[in-house]
């Protein structure tokens, strides 16, 4: 018995581990939510750079939304709220790190994004 509840025990802390990697990573969305941040991947030399974001969450019958941002080591902000299906385009702002959250309107995280950079040529 010690074996199998020391199993679950591991099992279940590697569950908890892939949901937090997924959640800190580039591509995580709940079933049913399309999230979309264009572009995902840019080159460190052509940074700040402005983003787009798309979302369509009307399979999960959501009415609104709302989406925060935040750059790297800075506490998520609100960015602006829209219906079921739609999308945004902000200024040059984003960094390496940005990453844009999608929300219900009772706070919900929906989805996540996160912008990324590749070395510049030499």
């Amino acid at each position: 018995m010690t074996m199998r509840a020391t199993d679950s025990i591991a099992t279940a802390h590697a569950r908890k581990a892939m949901l937090l990697a997924c959640l800190a990573g580039a591509g995580c969305a709940r079933q049913g939510v399309e999230f979309r941040l264009e572009p995902a991947v840019v080159r460190a030399c052509e940074l700040p750079v402005a983003t787009r974001v798309s979302w369509d969450v009307t399979r999960l019958g959501l009415q609104h939304v709302d989406i925060e941002v935040a750059n790297l080591g800075e506490a998520p902000k609100a960015w602006t709220n829209g219906g079921a299906k739609g999308s945004e385009t902000s200024g040059a702002w984003a960094q390496d790190g940005y990453t844009v959250i999608l929300k219900s309107r009772n706070g919900v995280e929906l989805a996540r994004r996160t912008l990324t950079t590749v070395a510049c040529p030499d």
